[in-house]
């Protein structure tokens, strides 16, 4: 499935506010209202708070961290990554204090069959914050990448450790570019990456950006261990990207297939059709839109 299971050995950790944090705090990054405060009192909408100003990965300290015990809804923020995850491996460029890069501890109450959904279900989440904060409606690139006029603008990576089959550990990691100006991004993104501030016109607060996020996470875990999928993929597909549209399809073996979307099945696996008319189920691998790098 398109979950990464990670199997790792119990690691101590420090709850407090992260070892890793610099003891002086970058100031430009406390200019918005109310992000100091959030960071001493080590809370946001309801959910604990561990902040460092740099770490490798905020994917891989929150998983340390659920190992070890941490309460499921835990975030771990970090302002920049040095090692910053995507998808099959890639990595994510996370500029200092132009992006949200933030990882939530989840304990769902889900079959581990559905686990892999969650993917999907963070990807509704991003876009009910978005229309409800800027009243426009981005889209998603399965299984997902948000995208706001076709260009990348956040991305999802879910892992899980599976040793304990009753109450699996899952990492929720979101990368949302913010306030990064087109000119900032590497040069070889700059036509496929875009942030939120490009497409609109006020000064967006990474605070608020950052609570309603996590309020539509919550209420979508919530729906999605209450009442099930399907209702969740009926939205989701309000916002597929790549139904009916030409796309390639890496496999996790390099083999390349061309083809028309399908979208995705009641599992929440793509479909695509290619030229000689087969149907295949996506799984895992690399989606390549034919405008979209």
């Amino acid at each position: 499935m398109y979950v990464v299971f990670f199997w790792k050995e119990h690691l101590p950790y420090n709850l407090i506010m992260g070892q890793d944090v610099t003891e002086k705090i970058a100031e430009n990054v406390f200019d918005e209202t109310g992000w100091k405060e959030m960071v001493r009192a080590g809370e946001i909408a309801g959910h604990s708070l561990v902040y460092f100003q740099q770490i490798d990965s905020t994917n891989s300290r929150a998983m340390e961290m659920g190992l070890a015990g941490a309460h499921a809804g835990t975030v771990v923020f970090a302002e920049s990554q040095t090692g910053g995850k995507g998808r099959l491996g890639k990595s994510w460029d996370s500029p200092a204090g132009s992006g949200l890069y933030f990882s939530i501890i989840l304990r769902p109450a889900l079959a581990i069959g559905d686990l892999s959904k969650i993917t999907l279900a963070a990807g509704v989440a991003l876009c009910r914050m978005v229309r409800r904060l800027y009243s426009f409606s981005p889209q998603i690139k399965w299984p997902n990448d948000l995208l706001v006029a076709n260009r990348k603008c956040g991305g999802i990576l879910v892992e899980a450790d599976l040793r304990n089959q009753s109450a699996p550990l899952v990492i929720l990691g979101i990368g949302l570019n913010v306030t990064t100006p087109s000119i900032d991004f590497p040069e070889e993104l700059r036509e496929s990456a875009t942030s939120l501030q490009c497409h609109v016109d006020i000064p967006i607060r990474r605070k608020e950006l950052l609570e309603t996020v996590l309020v539509e996470t919550d209420a979508v875990i919530g729906q999605f261990e209450q009442q099930g999928f399907a209702d969740i993929l009926k939205e989701w597909k309000k916002y597929d990207a790549t139904l009916g549209r030409t796309l390639t399809w890496i496999t996790a073996d390099r083999q390349v297939v061309k083809g028309v979307s399908l979208g995705p099945d009641n599992e929440g696996k793509l479909h695509i059709k290619s030229g000689d008319g087969r149907v295949h189920e996506v799984i895992s691998g690399d989606i390549r839109l034919a405008s979209y790098p």
